[in-house]
Formats: C-alpha cells, structure tokens, sequence
C-alpha cells in the first residue's frame, strides 16, 4: 500500500519530511508572527501576569478566568526571563507548543502509514484554519492541546510494549491534568481513554495481569483528576463554565451551520473594521472547489468511519480513527449543548474536529497509495488553507505577508510617550484595547476596561480609581465604545478635561478633583 509502515526509530526520510512540515506551518504562520504587536487583550492578559510572575507573584489560574490555568503564564515567564518581555517572545511558548502536537500527531502515523502518507495527513493541522492558527501563535489553549497529543503519543508508545508503565502512568496523568490547563480539553478525554482502553484489551500489554498494567494508568488518572478537582472546585461552584444543556441546542444549531462551513474553508471570512468578520464571496470557479473540498472531507471522514467497523484495516490503524472519529462526535456534541457558542468566532469550539483529522483519516490513508490520498485531499487543504490565510485579514495581501501599521505598535509606542509627558499613569478603554495597551506599554501607563465587569486583575482598578490625572482612550478599531459619548458625560457633570489626538487614537484626560 504505497509507503511501508515501520514501529522502528524514525528514518532520515522521516526527519526529512518532517522538517518540511514545520516550514510550511512555521510560513502558514508568518502573518501574525510578523505583526506580534497586534495582540488580543486575552493573549496580552498572559503576558503581563508572566511579568508579575517573574516579580514574585503568583495564582494558579489565569487572571479572571477560572477554567484556564496559569501554566500558559508560567512558560511565558521562562521565555521572558531569557529573552525579555515582548510581544513575539509572548509567542514562542504557543508555538512550541503547537510544533511537539505536529510532531506527535507525524510519529504516531509515520509508524503505522509510513512518512509520505503521514505527511499528507498531518498536512491538515500544518496548513490550517483560523480555530487552530491563532492559538498555536497566541496563548491561552495551545498548551491543553499539546498535553493531550502529548498523552495520545505515550499511550501508543506503551502499546508498542517498552517502558509501557510509566508511559501509561505519564500519559493518563497528562491527559487528565489536561483540564486544569483548559477546559476545553473535555472535548478530547472520552475519545484518548477509548482510545487507550482499546490498545489495553489487544493484548500488548499483558491485559490479564491488570495490577501490573493497568494501575499505574489508574493512579495517574487519580492523582490528576484530584489536582483538578482542589483546583476548579471554587470556579466550578462559582458558575465559571457555563452548564450544558438539551435546551441550548435550537438556538446553537443556526451558529453549527455557520461555524462549521467556516472551520472547514466552504466560508471564508475576513476580519473588517468592526467586531465580526465580513464573509468573502468567492468567485464561481473557486467556489466549486470548495464545494469539491468539503465533499472530500466529508465522504473521507464517512468512509474512516465504515473502515473502522470493518477488519480491512489493521486493529492499530483502526484505533486511530476511532479516536477522531470519537473526538468529532463529542466536539459537535458538545458544540450543540454548550453554552459559549455565541458568534462566528465560537468556531474555535469545533477546533477539535480538525486537530485529530490526520487520525480520523489514518483507515482511509492506509488503503490508498500516497498519490491517490494526496489526489483525495488536496480539494480540502486547499480550501482549508486559503480560509486560514485570508482570515489573517490585513495581515495579508494575496499571498505574501505584510507588517501593518498595528502589529508594529509604532502608534501604541506614541500614544505611551504622549500619555507620560502628561504625567498620566492610569487610563481606561475598551475590553479590546484595555490589556493589550498595559502589556504594550509595559504597564505605564495601565488601561482598565471602561466596564468594570471586564476586569480581570483587581489591582489595576483600584490604582485607577486613585490616580490623577487619568485618561479615557478610544480606537476605531473598537466603534462600541464612542468618544463624544463620554465627552458629553464629562460636560454633563461639568468635569473639565482635555482632548487630544495621537494618530488614531482619540484621548480624553481628566483631573480627578
């Protein structure tokens, strides 16, 4: 069947190959690399608790956010205690990240398809949408991914039959340490302990002597799920994640139908001037290639699905799409009962269906030859890999890359200087603007979201509400938050103020009296 699987050490070709994968995901992800100035308040939340970290501070939640550890804060540190504190060095913990799942998911394949078809496949998390690309260059999320690839990869490697207990003991441990990382790691558990109850009853790891094998699993399952227990019983109880339920499914089935077409590259959206994307309307000669595309992709996953109810594939080979095929249904499931789905953005809730493609396709791609599979998938990556890169927005022109004026924070740097020439350390803005300004300008001055119930570190309010003078700045970027709304607040209460302009950037400063 075209390339010859092996269970050995990885050849040169392997290496080989998967060298190329990494430079094609690290020039995928080019766009927002180049513009590292351009960070999301959430991405830039991070950041500035890593400072704190490297000051003494410390929580083991991220600021404001109960379902989402400090662990992404805590890597961020150690690359900020080597190479400074700044946007890019925010990136390279993501990144890495993402890189140890691109290697997990080649490996686990290459020993089963051989290198050529597992390239092919991983090609779908290398060359992929908006969901994935973001979070493997921008914490929070990427590490709760790696962790469950990262128990995937041992748990197959126990299979295999060397040093089988403490791999299960490490990769039942990190599968389920996995949830104090994020939450949304739920999403992947039921389809990782199938997969790893599938593997203990072929018989590789001495399925009779149960204390022996499977123990150690247990005890590593235990001693996470406890960790996670102490520490998301407070947010939990505090309603943090909000509850599943039956009832949420008519009104999230209308965003399925919207996120889902967006995930997979049949729509395409491209970040505007406001809050949402605005849909790109392909041409007619491209558009049949998404219809091809997402055709491909669904006749693909239909098909792993029969291969792996059949016995025309090896047992090894159908454990894996059983584990996509699993990890897909929850996802759509859990997408369906959820209540986060809000927006065209809550594509990210499916995610999971495309970082465990490459195994939900591991059947078919074990049938085929490596030209017939590439043949088979190309319609779909490709649609798959325009939607990621236009989503980039203006980040991209056509093909090539481009620094914008806000990923180089050059009118960031300005507004900072105008800001401390008038003796003006603390400011508010929008949520958006709020973080992403203290983490660029490195906390002086500070900037609290406008509205206090986005707050998501107490001390910068308090250090607001007694500073003087203070600053309200406003961006069109964020049209929500209007600038003469709050000029006429201010001659309403007959505050006097003082209003300037630097750049885009609209700044209205207040004495407090």
């Amino acid at each position: 069947m075209g390339d010859r699987a092996s269970n050995s050490r990885p050849r040169p070709a392997s290496w080989a190959l998967l060298t190329a994968l990494v430079i094609a995901a690290a020039i995928f992800r080019l766009p927002p690399l180049l513009n590292a100035g351009a960070l999301s308040s959430d991405a830039a939340v991070v950041g500035l608790q890593a400072r704190h970290i490297l000051r003494g501070e410390w929580s083991w939640f991220l600021w404001g956010a109960g379902y989402q550890s400090s662990f992404d804060a805590l890597v961020a540190a150690v690359v900020f205690a080597a190479t400074g504190a700044g946007p890019r060095a925010l990136m390279v913990g993501p990144l890495v990240g993402y890189l140890l799942v691109l290697f997990f998911t080649f490996d686990i394949l290459a020993r089963r398809l051989g290198p050529t078809k597992a390239t092919i496949a991983t090609l779908a998390i290398a060359l992929s949408p908006q969901p994935i690309n973001m979070v493997s260059v921008w914490p929070p999320r990427q590490w709760s991914v790696t962790f469950v690839f990262a128990a995937i990869w041992l748990t197959d490697r126990a299979a295999a039959g060397k040093g089988s207990a403490w791999k299960l003991a490490a990769g039942a441990f990190l599968a389920v340490i996995s949830l104090y990382l994020d939450l949304f790691a739920t999403q992947f558990l039921a389809g990782a302990a199938v997969f790893a109850i599938s593997c203990a009853a072929a018989g590789k790891w001495e399925w009779r002597r149960t204390t022996r094998q499977i123990a150690p699993a247990l005890a590593g399952a235990l001693a996470a799920a406890l960790l996670v227990w102490l520490s998301h019983r407070s947010s939990l109880a505090s309603g943090a994640v909000a509850a599943a339920s039956l009832n949420n499914v008519r009104e999230n089935w209308p965003l399925l139908c919207t996120c889902l077409p967006f995930l997979l590259g049949y729509d395409v959206y491209v970040p505007g001037a406001g809050l949402y994307p605005d849909p790109w309307h392909a041409p007619p000669w491209y558009h049949a290639v998404q219809i091809i595309g997402v055709i491909a992709f669904a006749v693909a996953v239909l098909l792993a699905g029969l291969l792996v109810l059949g016995r025309r594939v090896p047992r090894d080979v159908a454990r894996l799409g059983m584990l996509g095929l699993l990890v897909t249904s929850t996802s759509l499931a859990g997408f369906l009962v959820s209540g986060m789905p809000a927006d065209v953005w809550s594509a990210r809730y499916l995610a999971p269906l495309v970082w465990v493609l490459p195994f939900t396709l591991a059947p078919l791609a074990w049938l085929l030859k490596p030209r017939r599979l590439a043949l088979w998938m190309t319609p779909y990556l490709l649609i798959a890999a325009v939607g990621g890169w236009m989503a980039y927005g203006p980040f991209v022109h056509g093909p090539t890359p481009v620094l914008t004026q806000r990923g180089a924070a050059r009118e960031e740097r300005d507004l900072a200087s105008a800001l401390r020439a008038r003796n003006v350390h603390c400011a508010a803005a929008q949520y958006w603007l709020a973080y992403r300004l203290t983490f660029l300008f490195a906390e002086d001055p500070l900037v609290v979201p406008l509205d206090r119930a986005e707050d998501r570190y107490p001390p910068y309010r308090r250090a607001f509400e007694q500073a003087s003078p203070v600053a309200y700045l406003f961006h069109p970027s964020e049209p929500r938050a209007k600038p003469e709304d709050y000029e006429q607040w201010l001659k309403t209460s007959g505050v006097p103020y003082e209003k300037f302009t630097v750049h885009d950037f609209t700044v209205l400063v207040v004495s407090k009296q």
